[in-house]
């Protein structure tokens, strides 16, 4: 019995009874045994659209009541104040924080469903939808609608779509107003997509990876197009093809040279001193 008890009592038991305590098998999910992830939940924070090819918001982020910032909250702030005894009217300070009731809006332009505060959503109930409170006819109410830098990333995002630019082109002709020279609507609804993914949790879909890569390679040729035409006006000639894989192997060659060899020497003389570091104890 005393055996037992000494056994019981020994350190490398009490680390066994210990870890053994500490075992949950309760499992936090109810697939138990699949071998699938669980679904992630693709929520749309709007503070954390990417800011680059949005303009900044006019007014800056607020100052007080920081909260605001990252969601549709319209107009609410903190209401501070007193409150008054009836006996002997003693002010004791105290403060009212807004009352946030969220609502599950559709916003046709971003394709996405959103969740902004109740005045917000009564805002842009009326005017068919999130996208169309930047335009609507009201001062008070686009000014509620889009009182808040998340507030401007949203209407920044479903402005590039073609249907919103050419709801703009109508009220234009409505209006009368005269679209400056040079300027052409550029239907950049696949931007949109990528900046609702960058919003979300998770890395970049494959959709919006190829998307980025399609007009990083449009860039590169806007590029080239305008060195193309420098160089024309310049009155200077240019190779294209194999001449230009030539004129650049050549460059290559003579600058290897000037450093005292061909870039093949250079390359082996690199690799020896890398082998004699190796070496080196």
């Amino acid at each position: 019995m005393s055996t037992l008890a000494a056994q019981r009592g020994s350190a490398p038991l009490r680390g066994l009874t210990s870890s053994l305590s500490s075992l949950c098998l309760k499992t936090s999910s109810s697939r138990t045994f699949s071998t699938t992830p669980a679904a992630l939940t693709k929520t749309i924070a709007l503070h954390r659209i990417p800011a680059f090819p949005i303009p900044d918001y006019p007014l800056g982020p607020r100052l007080i009541y920081k909260q605001s910032n990252g969601g549709l909250y319209a107009t609410a702030r903190i209401r501070r104040g007193n409150n008054i005894s009836s006996d002997h009217k003693v002010k004791t300070p105290r403060a009212w924080r807004p009352n946030i009731h969220r609502k599950r809006l559709w916003s046709a332009a971003l394709g996405v469903w959103m969740r902004p505060g109740s005045r917000c959503a009564c805002c842009a109930h009326p005017q068919g939808g999130r996208p169309s409170t930047p335009t609507c006819s009201s001062p008070r109410r686009r000014a509620s609608a889009t009182s808040a830098p998340a507030a401007g990333s949203c209407a920044g995002s479903s402005c590039r779509r073609a249907a919103v630019r050419a709801r703009f082109a109508d009220e234009r002709a409505r209006l009368g107003v005269v679209r400056p020279a040079g300027v052409e609507d550029e239907d950049n609804t696949d931007l949109v997509h990528v900046l609702v993914d960058g919003a979300t949790p998770g890395p970049l879909s494959a959709v919006s990876r190829a998307i980025i890569a399609r007009r990083a390679e449009a860039v590169a040729a806007d590029r080239m197009a305008w060195d193309v035409a420098a160089l024309q006006a310049q009155g200077q000639e240019f190779a294209l093809g194999e001449e230009a894989e030539l004129a650049g192997d050549e460059d290559v060659r003579g600058a290897g040279e000037q450093v005292g060899g061909t870039v093949e020497e250079l390359d082996a003389a690199i690799e020896a001193m890398e082998k004699d570091e190796a070496k080196r104890p």
